[in-house]
């Protein structure tokens, strides 16, 4: 069974793994952090986020939907942060953005977390952690799929 079964790679877009800092992947898997904000974006439709939260965690936190991609100027993209919860200060979005007059809000849907994190390595061989985003091959999101599935908090 997919874990988001509208959104499976099969279906709707493609799923990436995306390299994002422990403090953020927190607020977005505890639903306060609803837009995640990129200097670049994917190329290709992505319908399936799975969070790599960087050192020093190191693991596979736990997969989001993406409901939306939205492209603007960091003025417009910070109306955007305000509404819908950026987990950033207005101050840390112009920093982040400087020099860019574009950027890209990632609006965020269904959250999935497992219990336990997913080392990378057990579903991507030879893993190194993607600067930004990596797009998962399909026997990776599978495998991927798989581990969390197992790892799903029981009801």
């Amino acid at each position: 069974m997919s874990l988001f079964q509208e959104s499976s790679p099969h279906l709707g877009g493609r799923a990436v793994l995306l390299s994002i800092k422990p403090k953020y992947a927190d607020l977005i898997l505890a639903g306060s952090k609803r837009v995640e904000f990129r200097r670049s974006w994917a190329a290709q439709e992505v319908s399936v986020i799975f969070l790599y939260s960087s050192s020093p965690v190191q693991k596979i936190v736990g997969a989001v939907e993406v409901t939306e991609v939205v492209s603007a100027s960091p003025t417009a993209l910070w109306k955007t942060c305000a509404e819908r919860g950026g987990g950033l200060t207005r101050e840390e979005l112009r920093a982040y953005f400087v020099g860019k007059p574009q950027g890209f809000a990632v609006l965020l849907g269904k959250v999935t977390r497992p219990t336990d994190h997913v080392e990378p390595s057990e579903v991507i061989g030879n893993f190194v952690p993607p600067q930004s985003f990596r797009y998962l091959e399909a026997a990776e999101y599978k495998k991927l799929e798989k581990k969390m599935a197992a790892r799903r908090p029981k009801q």
